[in-house]
């Protein structure tokens, strides 16, 4: 056959193959597209996609978000991209490139080609997703202490890392009932002091969980600036520990004013509550 473009090609043994076909910006195969989502909602029980790119704009995009609001209310979009930011795909910022469909988009998966090496700077605006107000997840291992500063894991199972200790931290915790108080804030009630060594407030009520992570080269260290009014702690009333986390940190106890060390490319999730 000629005169078409080939796609995505899913191989399933015994020469049979999931065979995709590339479209027009738009083009009335969307229209199919969109039917073929409705159906798969109501009928397959779909609650959710999973986009490996996008191949469509804003209208198209508009259009199947509120198919499947309307057919199975609680639907999520799932985006998944590499970095694009190369000489090989145009030096586009894969965040800029697709910025009209984030209002539309539950949460990002963005992998390959990305440096977990990189800068806080660059974390906050190519990985996390914060800025628009989207959940991320690392791809691979990534970097599991800086990671938390994002409220970032990698995603199971794939690439090798394996969350699920974190996860359990989280549960116990109750991350879902604390608010997240990031370093980019103005009002963070944790503070380092160094630019190299940042961190972020998870608080409850009654404790609250820090993700404390270095860009240093070296160790360093620092002692926790605490903002005790906005966390809702009495400083003569109140313990830091380091829980134990399997793959991630052994358990150990602080004062709220001890020097703290981190090893270069790591960090610390700690606890601050009540005795």
């Amino acid at each position: 056959m000629t005169g078409y473009v080939p796609a995505w090609h899913q191989p399933f043994g015994n020469a049979r193959w999931d065979a995709s076909i590339a479209t027009a910006g738009l083009s009335r195969w969307h229209n199919y597209y969109l039917e073929g989502m409705r159906w798969l909602i109501r009928n397959a029980v779909v609650d959710g996609i999973y986009l490996d790119g996008i191949g469509y704009d804003r209208e198209i995009m508009k259009r199947l978000r509120k198919v499947m609001d309307r057919t199975r209310p609680g639907c999520l979009i799932d985006f998944h991209c590499g970095n694009h930011y190369l000489p090989q795909y145009g030096m586009n910022n894969i965040v800029d490139q697709n910025m009209e469909h984030l209002p539309y988009i539950d949460s990002l998966w963005l992998g390959e080609g990305f440096n977990y090496n990189e800068s806080p700077q660059y974390w906050l605006i190519e990985l996390s997703g914060i800025p628009f107000g989207l959940f991320g997840e690392m791809l691979g291992v990534g970097n599991p202490w800086r990671g938390m500063v994002y409220g970032m894991t990698n995603r199971l199972p794939y690439g090798g890392g394996d969350p699920r200790n974190l996860w359990k931290l989280w549960d116990q915790f109750g991350i879902q009932d604390a608010r997240m108080r990031g370093y980019w804030t103005a009002h963070c009630p944790v503070q380092t002091g160094r630019g190299d060594l940042l961190a972020t407030a998870y608080v409850k009520p009654d404790k609250t969980l820090i993700a404390l992570a270095s860009w240093a080269n070296e160790p360093v260290s620092c002692r926790l600036n605490l903002d005790w009014h906005a966390l809702g702690l009495e400083p003569q009333k109140a313990i830091l520990r380091a829980p134990a986390i399997g793959g991630f940190q052994e358990a150990a106890s602080f004062q709220p004013n001890d020097e703290i060390t981190v090893q270069p490319g790591r960090g610390w999730l700690l606890v601050l509550e009540k005795p």
